[in-house]
């Protein structure tokens, strides 16, 4: 479902500054001043400790303010990081952090030659690094330059923040913290289950703006996990939007990666807010990004900053605190809400005013096999009926207590992967025998990704070439799914008559997702459904 695009791993030539502070290491022909005296060639161990300022996003659900608190930075080390020591282009050695940040390394150059120290935004285990998508995917380093012989050296990559503003090309620790996130996050999971990591590059930028457009120049729209080319993006555009610091967004946003490669999402993206009654796949997407970052940091307070004219400023929720009327009027599968909260309390240590309805607590290592598990190979699509069914198939977990706690957020006793159990979440799905036909209707004005605007069509198929039509005086697409892969689709996003056509597999179930997408306007629209075979 999900097509990666391949990226250049290794790249690591010569840097572009050689003082002290963030630069991007891309390729080069230059090799230094042949003609300098480098002195007498040495042999040296280099030893040292690489740390960058990490700045917490702060928020106070009660009085719904929020910042960067540049008054509490902390001092933290650059783990699992790549340190080079180049000479031009030419690594003349290389080693990784440990979890203090330290290195050890050994080299071989002049006494006077001029040589620099590189500690590059990737780290190995797993393979995490960030480029910078609007200067040629060059990797993000701090670099300083030292001579032949050098013993000892730290790099320290500092904030920027001159108390009103960043300080250009000073904003070196950005990188490292998104760097820092990630890694913290997958090793949550690794210190439970030997996780298969694919590599995973991240982009970011000085000049990544809350804007459509060219990628290349910055305009990414928002911090986002990108399918089709299997990267995260991150904003970082000061006076907008910036999310370096920002580390529940960063894990929200690393867990979309997660899905797509280690588990499963059929969640179709788009707008999505508290109180939306969502099509109940980006539901379980979003609560379940929201509900994993506050598992894997871990801290229950969600923060996203950004600027509003010259103040900086945030957006939060706490997901220990209660739902209300005013962040979850809705409750249910259609929140998310409903169900990030779920979700986290599946995990978290209850409190004694959630002991009545919270008596679970799951390691994430359980957590982890419903995901690479029954919910990557469910033949519904992924909701959070597909997640529990799997999860109360799991050794130790108590059935009982986990439909507890689904009832405390409105969520029924779930008893099948199609939502059975929950009236509102089996009543998404209509189980039909080809051919089929039907009449029905669609609601103006919601969004494409709401529940009004989405039907599945569950059919067998029988091993013919199966035609699926839709036909409607507004947009309407189709897409039939096949364990969560694309079996076929159309939409060519206008009016009329949508078809495909697929040859079907014998005795495997298919989910017909057939959506509108007229979000302008009121009242009803009807559109025509027929699936058949030859």
């Amino acid at each position: 479902m999900y097509v990666s695009r391949k990226s250049a791993w290794a790249r690591t030539g010569a840097t572009l500054a050689l003082a002290l502070g963030l630069t991007v290491l891309g390729c080069s022909d230059k090799e230094g001043d042949d003609d300098k005296d480098e002195g007498t060639p040495v042999t040296a161990t280099l030893t040292g400790r690489v740390t960058f300022d990490s700045v917490p996003a702060v928020y106070t659900p009660t009085t719904r303010q929020g910042s960067l608190a540049f008054n509490q930075v902390s001092v933290k080390p650059v783990r699992n990081a790549t340190v080079q020591v180049l000479r031009g282009s030419t690594v003349l050695a290389s080693a990784t952090t440990d979890d203090d940040g330290r290195y050890q390394l050994t080299f071989t150059a002049g006494d006077q030659a001029d040589v620099t120290l590189a500690t590059l935004a990737k780290t190995t285990t797993p393979d995490i690094q960030v480029e910078d998508n609007t200067d040629g995917n060059a990797i993000w380093a701090v670099v300083t330059q030292i001579k032949g012989g050098t013993t000892s050296k730290d790099l320290h990559a500092g904030h920027g923040w001159n108390g009103s503003s960043y300080t250009a090309n000073q904003r070196v620790a950005a990188p490292f913290a998104i760097l820092d996130a990630m890694y913290t996050a997958s090793h949550a999971f690794l210190a439970e289950r030997p996780v298969p990591f694919p590599p995973l590059k991240v982009n970011w930028s000085p000049n990544n703006a809350p804007q459509n457009g060219d990628k290349a120049r910055g305009q990414i729209g928002t911090s986002h996990f990108s399918p089709n080319e299997n990267e995260v993006y991150v904003l970082g555009l000061a006076g907008a939007d910036t999310d370096e610091f920002d580390s529940h967004v960063i894990v929200h946003e690393w867990g979309h990666f997660f899905e797509a490669n280690l588990s499963r999402a059929d969640n179709p993206g788009g707008p999505h807010s508290s109180g939306d009654v969502l099509d109940p796949r980006i539901a379980f997407g979003e609560g379940y990004g929201n509900a994993l970052s506050g598992m894997l940091l871990p801290s229950s307070i969600y923060v996203d900053t950004l600027w509003s004219g010259t103040r900086l400023g945030a957006f939060g929720f706490d997901l220990e605190t209660p739902p209300t009327t005013t962040d979850d009027p809705n409750p249910g599968v259609f929140s998310e809400f409903s169900i990030m909260r779920f979700l986290y309390d599946l995990h978290d240590e209850s409190t004694l005013s959630e002991t009545p309805f919270d008596q679970v607590s799951l390691s994430l290592g359980t957590l982890y096999d419903v995901l690479v598990g029954p919910q990557r190979t469910t033949e519904a699509v992924t909701t959070v009926g597909s997640f529990i069914h799997g999860l109360k198939a799991q050794p130790g977990v108590d059935a009982a207590a986990v439909d507890r706690l689904a009832a405390h957020y409105n969520i029924g006793a779930i008893r099948s992967e199609w939502g059975e159990g929950d009236t509102d979440l089996y009543g998404m799905y209509k189980f039909v025998t080809v051919p089929f036909s039907e009449n029905n209707f669609f609601t103006r004005g919601e969004p494409f990704n709401q529940r009004q605007q989405n039907r599945y069509y569950v059919f067998t198929g029988n091993g013919r070439r199966m035609t699926v039509t839709a036909d409607s005086t507004e947009d309407v697409s189709i897409l039939a799914l096949q364990q969560g892969a694309t079996a076929g689709e159309a939409d060519r996003f206008t009016t009329g008559k949508e078809t495909f056509d697929f040859n079907s597999q014998t005795d495997r179930r298919y989910v017909l997702v057939t959506t509108g997408w007229a979000d302008e306007g009121s009242g009803n629209y009807n559109y025509t459904l027929s699936i058949s075979s030859q």
